[in-house]
């Protein structure tokens, strides 16, 4: 039996594209870094890396602020989250039911400062857990 390299050669090239489209299709970020001042880095989806403005933020990433540090994002549904000096936050769960709303957000704030303004979407859908209460926004 005679083996034809051409013929593998092009099947492997064609598993390998395949694998790298579905390898570089992340999904859609839950929200964007607007803002950082001094340092900050994400854990997450993406490695580990220093965040700076328009970095994406995906469910399930860690982002930490240094001593100084601060971070604003914004996320798809238009909720803000401002995280201050020394913190630690989870991004739990971002689960939108839209484009531009979201039916699950859970939020853990290990340690640290952090604001946070909802967005677009329905009250019950936010969660916030910090080391000693969970937060839930009502009307």
């Amino acid at each position: 039996m005679r083996y034809s390299w051409r013929a593998a050669n092009g099947a492997v090239v064609c598993l390998l594209t395949l694998g790298a489209a579905s390898a570089s299709a992340h999904a859609d970020p839950s929200g964007v870094v607007i803002a950082v001042v001094q340092a900050a880095h994400v854990d997450g989806q993406t490695g580990k890396m220093i965040l700076a403005q328009a970095a994406p933020v995906y469910s399930g990433d860690h982002i930490t602020t240094d001593a100084a540090g601060l971070v604003q994002v914004k996320f798809r549904d238009d909720t803000k989250l401002v995280i201050g000096p020394n913190a630690m936050m989870v991004i739990d769960a971002f689960v939108f039911s839209g484009k531009y709303t979201a039916r699950q957000i859970s939020i853990n704030a290990v340690r640290g400062a952090f604001r946070f303004i909802t967005g677009n979407s329905a009250k019950d859908a936010y969660s916030i857990t910090t080391p000693t209460a969970t937060i839930a926004v009502r009307g």
